[in-house]
């Protein structure tokens, strides 16, 4: 019976480790900020704009994440110890504040208000980091329920709140963060982005 158990205890895990990858702020950024960017397509954003945006939000953070963990200033890919998320998360807010003043600079007001309400979420994470390992996979995920709900409905898109639950389940059965920072770190940044699109108009 112990046997059995601890089979469906290592089969949990793995599927919790296989969750927190396919729903990682690395690879769920690029799509959020592909969405953001597609939607305002219809204003007469081009395409060579989202490979800029992509670029400097999404890949010069993922760059640093290597070049942290080759040099050892990352102990793993998660960041476990709250000490080392300072750095990248600095860095990948000021890389953001670049494409929010350009999308603004180039006349594209509605994207750079969507992409300023997705910046101040990382400045409020950024900033708790400082003192609480607040989950930024729990961010990432809820400002992707509040942002397919706000613009493309709530019947369309209520399955993801579903999808964000496993997600915080997934770092918590991995022992990355606890109860309370992923449930903070979701339903902060959900209503963040919710009540924020509302502010700007959008």
């Amino acid at each position: 019976m112990a046997k059995k158990t601890k089979k469906s205890t290592w089969g949990l895990s793995s599927l919790a480790w296989f969750v927190s990858r396919i729903f990682d702020p690395v690879i769920e950024i690029p799509l959020l900020l592909s969405a953001s960017v597609l939607y305002a397509l219809r204003n007469g954003m081009r395409y060579r704009y989202l490979v800029f945006l992509l670029l400097i939000d999404a890949l010069a953070p993922a760059a640093f994440l290597v070049w942290g963990l080759v040099c050892k200033k990352f102990s793993d890919w998660d960041m476990t110890r709250r000490e080392e998320r300072w750095s990248i998360y600095v860095f990948t807010v000021i890389m953001h504040l670049f494409g929010v003043v350009y999308a603004f600079m180039l006349g594209k007001e509605e994207l750079s208000e969507i992409l300023f309400v997705f910046w101040l979420v990382a400045l409020v994470f950024a900033i708790t980091t400082m003192f609480w390992k607040i989950s930024v996979h729990a961010g990432v995920n809820g400002a992707a329920v509040a942002f397919f709900n706000h613009f493309w409905g709530w019947q369309n898109y209520w399955w993801l709140l579903i999808v964000l639950l496993i997600v915080l389940w997934a770092r918590v059965k991995i022992h990355k963060h606890s109860w309370g920072q992923v449930l903070i770190g979701g339903s902060a940044a959900l209503v963040m982005v919710e009540f924020g699109l509302r502010l700007v108009g959008r």
